[in-house]
């Protein structure tokens, strides 16, 4: 999911992944894509070589050579169809990548979404007939403990999952809204730029700015990039 994560950035504008990095942290989906900063770096190299992102140009400050990569159209039609894959897998384990397809959501047109969660509904739905069914026949009172718990642990997951899938269907608009504010957000802040607080921890940083970002896309969507001036002037104040 890191490669489809990358060209989802990139999508949205060229940069380097120092920036891509930084919004991984900030964003707090280092923690459920468990990426390292030298990952990003080796899946930036495998979508160059594929041809699913190109150097738009390298950038010099002192020693350090900065490269700028854009997308291509070879790399939008990967994203396309890695989005599409990504939203019919199931949610699991914990730390699913598919938890942070809502605001990539919008990557994928309306009647796409309807129709991959639909049928995945329904999937889902059959899983939960067939272990009920089989709950029946086997848990009774010969049964042990640890078997009627693994049955119904298996029935509840499933029910939840299908609660999420439907949550999705049932606010879509929302979530597609959510979705541009989030692509609004990314176009105009350079994440790369955000330095760290000393005086919080790394995961007080994470949390501080995610709520921050979060509250002005739930706030008015539409308008997001008004609402994110305070914001950016904090996060300019920083590295002045």
């Amino acid at each position: 999911m890191i490669s489809a994560i990358i060209l989802y950035y990139l999508n949205m504008k060229p940069t380097h992944g120092y920036e891509i990095q930084k919004f991984l942290q900030v964003s707090g989906t280092d923690q459920w894509a468990k990426t390292q900063s030298g990952s990003i770096y080796y899946a930036l190299t495998k979508l160059e070589k594929e041809k699913h992102i190109k150097v738009l140009r390298e950038e010099r400050t002192g020693s350090r050579v900065r490269k700028i990569y854009e997308i291509t159209k070879s790399g939008r039609e990967e994203l396309h169809r890695e989005m599409a894959e990504e939203l019919d897998k199931p949610l699991s384990p914990i730390g699913s990548m598919k938890f942070f397809t809502e605001p990539m959501i919008s990557t994928l047109s309306k009647d796409e979404i309807n129709r991959i969660v639909s049928n995945h509904i329904e999937k889902l739905k059959e899983q939960r007939e067939y272990w009920e069914k089989w709950y029946q026949i086997k848990i009774d009172d010969t049964a042990t403990k640890i078997a009627k718990i693994t049955f119904q642990m298996t029935i509840e997951n499933i029910k939840y999952q299908i609660l999420w899938h439907q949550e999705l269907l049932d606010h879509l608009e929302d979530y597609i809204k959510s979705s541009k504010g989030t692509e609004e957000i990314i176009k105009s802040l350079d994440f790369g730029l955000i330095e760290s607080d000393n005086t919080l921890s790394d995961e007080e940083q994470k949390l501080q700015y995610t709520v921050k970002l979060k509250n002005e896309i739930l706030k008015d969507p539409q308008n997001a990039l008004v609402n994110l001036d305070k914001i950016i002037e904090e996060l300019q104040s920083r590295i002045k």
